[in-house]
């Protein structure tokens, strides 16, 4: 009865944590389908089509891992830790990391691209932000002693009185650097996601370019926080339990970290991708206006001209080409590479919309007749990943 009671308070001790994970969880859902739906109303989207419980859905078990990092993080750093202060805190960065996201979105349509420190900043804020505030107030009622007890023996004992009482701050430095280096892996998807979302594949090759350039410095860090772990943390916590706990969620974390990208435990790539591009189409492009146009070509007109891009330089031997000013305006407004026209297997005309290159791979959607069916996923070597959107009317992505 003693052991089962004993297991019971310690269930007990447990179930705050779990709540506080969940609603957080849930608050950062929120915020995230409530500032993408800003961003898309800004962007002249229907928020409707950015704002759905999918979306939420779909992105809580993001936010749940992070969660769970955060509370592990604040238990070990904050002695006396209150989750009602964490959690107050952690809605506050929320909105903070939400505006600085969505300032991140208004400069895309500058840069072209991502402004790196924004989007991290915004993404990680809410989980780090709050451990280190509540962590620095509860140092800041006992550093006055220290410092006061360090003055009497001179400078130097101050300083290392000082040091040794923030000894772990290097680490945490060294752990976010790490961290965030393996979020360029997309662990989640969600980079991949957000590129469909708003069709910029640049934003995937310029996550990759960074990648590359910043994969020595990351090794070092990585190396310097290994020495660290077994050189130096045995001198600053003599609990060897807490140690070795402390040891293993930060290397057994970075790792699974690290992995994700790897293992088929999340939804590929360009399945991520072909999420966020269906929440695109949806929004931006005029299927019906698509068909009217269609409706006034003949099988004749399909076999015989294509549409070409003028900017992007590419010509055809078709006598019935179409430059870009020619374009009608529901293809003009999605801005495409390159379209395509053709007849289906009932020779009814159906229009293709290309994006992308040989190095960013190619993806775009397909137009017919209420009656044309979408053709299965070719999911070998150079074929394509085909998901429908609406009758006669579908989404894909080369498997390049």
């Amino acid at each position: 009865m003693g052991c089962y009671n004993k297991r019971m308070k310690q269930i007990a001790k447990i179930i705050p944590y779990i709540i506080y994970v969940i609603v957080f969880s849930i608050v950062c859902s929120l915020a995230s389908a409530l500032h993408t739906a800003l961003s898309a109303r800004s962007w002249g989207y229907p928020m409707r089509s950015f704002s759905s419980v999918s979306d939420l859905v779909f992105h809580f078990p993001k936010y749940i891992f992070y969660a769970v990092l955060q509370v592990i993080a604040a238990v070990v750093t904050v002695r006396r830790l209150s989750l009602r202060k964490l959690f107050y805190l952690s809605c506050i960065f929320s909105i903070i990391g939400a505006l600085l996201v969505g300032l991140d979105r208004q400069l895309m349509g500058v840069l072209d691209g991502l402004f790196f420190p924004l989007f991290f900043g915004g993404q990680f804020l809410p989980y780090v932000a709050p451990v280190i505030v509540l962590a620095l107030m509860e140092r800041k009622k006992i550093a006055p002693e220290l410092v006061e007890a360090a003055n009497t023996n001179g400078t130097t004992n101050k300083i290392k009185t000082l040091y040794s009482r923030y000894w772990y701050v290097l680490d945490v430095l060294l752990i976010i650097v790490v961290f965030l280096y393996g979020t360029l892996n997309d662990p989640f998807g969600f980079i991949s996601y957000f590129c469909g979302l708003y069709n910029r594949m640049i934003i995937r090759f310029m996550m990759t370019f960074v990648w590359v350039m910043w994969l020595i410095p990351a090794m070092l860090c990585f190396g310097v926080l290994l020495l660290r772990i077994i050189l130096s943390w045995p001198k600053y916590i003599e609990n060897k339990s807490k140690l070795l706990f402390l040891r293993l969620v930060v290397i057994v974390g970075l790792g699974v970290y690290f992995i994700l990208p790897f293992i088929p435990v999340r939804p590929s790539g360009i399945s991520m991708y072909i999420k966020g591009f269906e929440t695109y189409i949806r929004a931006e492009a005029d299927i019906t206006g698509l068909r009217r146009w269609l409706d006034t070509l003949g099988p004749e007109d399909c076999v015989v001209y294509n549409i070409t891009s003028a900017h992007d330089g590419s010509k055809s031997t078709s006598p019935k080409d179409l430059q870009e000013q020619e374009w009608p305006a529901v293809i003009n407004e999605l801005k495409p590479r390159y379209v395509r026209l053709s007849v289906d297997d009932e020779k009814n005309p159906k229009v293709r919309l290309n994006w992308g290159s040989g190095l960013l791979g190619s993806w775009g959607f397909v137009v017919g007749h209420e009656t044309m069916p979408t053709p299965e996923s070719d999911l070998s070597l150079h074929g394509e990943y085909r998901k429908e959107i609406c009758k006669g009317a579908y989404i894909w992505h080369g498997l390049d």
